[in-house]
């Protein structure tokens, strides 16, 4: 087992077999980077009060891949799965942060608890987006990001909230990144 891990989150309704956690597997590799990709045990249904259940789900990819040697673990998620990384990192924070896709300000539902969340983030942090997210308005993360020096943001240009053709460039920024960060 690598000294390095990454538990990966699918967005909402995916699974561990999403194909963009299957292409962030690939590309951390390279990096010896061990991966433990998670099924939100609430799949198929609501989440749960406070993200009680996703929560867990994460801290047993996050504990397994400590029992297997992973001495330094970040936490990467997708869209849904990155709001539930960043809400478990704001309780328990690891070595490394990075969300794809964050959909932090919905048209019409705004999420002060995720801006909240950002803004007092202590551990070093990535945001991949796509500069035309309808779910995670690029003006906010720049805000954001510009009041937090723990957090990195990289701007996909052209790309949307699913990144679409550039999907291989929002991933291949977050394996860099993360190679740098777990060092």
């Amino acid at each position: 087992m690598s000294a390095r891990g990454a538990v990966l989150a699918p967005g909402y309704g995916g699974t561990e077999r999403q194909p963009i956690l299957a292409a962030l597997r690939d590309a951390l590799a390279p990096f010896e980077i061990a991966t433990r990709a998670v099924t939100f045990s609430t799949r198929g249904s609501r989440p749960s009060p406070d993200y009680a259940r996703e929560l867990d789900d994460l801290r047993a990819a996050r504990d397994a891949l400590r029992d297997a040697g992973a001495a330094r673990v970040a936490l990467v998620g997708r869209s849904f799965g990155g709001r539930m990384c960043a809400f478990l990192a704001e309780r328990e924070p690891p070595d490394a942060l990075a969300i794809l896709g964050h959909p932090i300000s919905p048209p019409d539902r705004p999420r002060p608890r995720d801006e909240a969340v950002l803004r007092q983030i202590t551990c070093p942090t990535l945001v991949v987006q796509g500069d035309h997210d309808e779910l995670g308005p690029i003006a906010v993360l720049e805000r954001l990001a510009g009041g937090n020096p723990r957090i990195d943001l990289v701007t996909i240009k052209d790309a949307g909230h699913d990144f679409g053709r550039h999907e291989q460039e929002a991933v291949l920024a977050a394996a860099r990144w993360l190679d740098s960060a777990l060092r």
